[in-house]
């Protein structure tokens, strides 16, 4: 039997880990928090820190495990591909895999080989900044963060420092990246995709969805499928394929972030080296019927699967419940206007949790996978979200 390590067990890894189970692999799971839902449902649980690369490494020794899986965590990326790399394990380079995971050097890995980036900057510290190299507004970013977390729009220097602080506060390498604000043309595009030995195997891209009044740059949800032109879904396409041939690394499930300008410009601003969070495999394979979490998983075994993507007339969507208040949690409901389904929910707070503001996916509620008949049902639900689905909170100090 074949045993499969991996990393975290919150409920963005339980498809992982039921999927493993499922196959018949013997399943262990780490991380500092014994509670998460996950290790229920594996074999063999251990409270070591995902992102401590030698204790991790010691643990993967001493089991003798078959494969390592980081599924859907940014910070456990570098620790899977790090310990792979180290037992011979079926996986990616550590470097490789930092190189997507870090924004500074995936900035300079994109603008050396000719891919259109927008001008980007490290600091430690924000005294090392020079205002006038700047022509504001600019982005100020956490170069490790993940979740959308410690970043902000900065419209003049009077607000640098306290950006900048901001952003620090949530980078594990204490690296702060400002860079030129891109002026998008619609939503900004999000999705997953695989890719193979040598090319693209798939890819599935949806529309970002944020709540402008909290915080435009946290996503609270994504509809599938994009309604991006044949055009832009093959120049984003094929700049994404290019980018990971050129990287080097193989059989690599991807979480995307990309943005188009006024011009058609496309710019890729992420491709995290794992499958997105807020449960994006679970929409995908509900829309196009690609199991997205056996991908990862056999892939960390080192097996393959076939890709073979259906046609499906109903669209579909994910929302992150959320609060525009901080308080206590005391539950949500939908409303008789609604019109879709919900296909899976994952609510992570108990009510009587203390909740804050919405300013990072650490202060999401839960998830909810939603499927329409029509675009139109979609649009109209993420138009006004609130007309369809009550989040309660008792208003308070979280």
């Amino acid at each position: 039997m074949k045993k499969l390590l991996i990393l975290g067990g919150t409920y963005f890894q339980v498809p992982a880990i039921k999927y493993a189970k499922s196959q018949g692999y013997h399943v262990i799971t780490c991380d500092y928090l014994p509670g998460n839902p996950g290790h229920k449902w594996a074999d063999e649980y251990y409270n070591v820190s995902t992102t401590d690369k030698e204790k991790v490494l010691e643990l993967a020794r001493s089991l003798h495990v078959d494969g390592i899986l980081c599924f859907a965590s940014d910070p456990a990326a570098p620790t899977a591909a790090y310990v792979s790399e180290k037992l011979g394990l079926p996986g990616n380079p550590y470097d490789k895999i930092v190189l997507l995971g870090e924004k500074h050097l995936w900035r300079e890995f994109l603008r050396k080989n000719g891919f259109r980036v927008p001008k980007a900057k490290p600091y430690l510290d924000v005294r090392e900044v020079n205002t006038d190299e700047w022509r504001f507004p600019v982005m100020i970013k956490p170069v490790d963060s993940s979740g959308s977390k410690g970043i902000s729009k900065v419209s003049d220097k009077n607000e640098l420092a306290g950006a900048f602080h901001y952003a620090l506060s949530y980078s594990r390498l204490k690296i702060v990246l400002i860079e030129e604000y891109i002026e998008k043309v619609g939503p900004q595009i999000g999705g997953d995709g695989f890719f193979g030995t040598s090319r693209l195997d798939f890819v599935c891209y949806g529309d970002q969805v944020v709540d402008d009044s909290i915080n435009g740059y946290v996503p609270c949800g994504m509809k599938f499928p994009s309604l991006l032109s044949s055009v832009l879904k093959k120049n984003i396409t094929d700049d994404i394929e290019r980018a990971i041939q050129l990287s080097g690394l193989k059989n690599l499930s991807f979480n995307l972030e990309v943005m188009v300008d006024k011009n058609d410009h496309v710019y890729l601003m992420e491709l995290g080296p794992r499958n997105g969070g807020n449960c994006i495999p679970e929409v995908i394979q509900n829309y196009t019927g690609v199991n997205m979490v056996a991908l990862a998983v056999e892939a960390s075994l080192g097996n393959t699967i076939p890709v073979t993507p259906g046609s499906n007339e109903h669209v579909f969507a994910y929302y992150a419940l959320h609060s525009h208040i901080p308080g206590i949690y005391k539950g949500y409901c939908l409303s008789g206007h609604f019109k879709g389904r919900v296909n899976n929910s994952y609510i992570f707070l108990k009510e009587g949790d203390k909740i804050d503001v919405f300013l990072g996916s650490n202060q999401t509620i839960g998830i909810l996978l939603l499927e329409f008949d029509t675009r139109e049902d979609m649009d109209a639900f993420f138009e006004t979200p609130s007309t369809y689905v009550e989040v309660m909170i008792e208003q308070g100090n979280a």
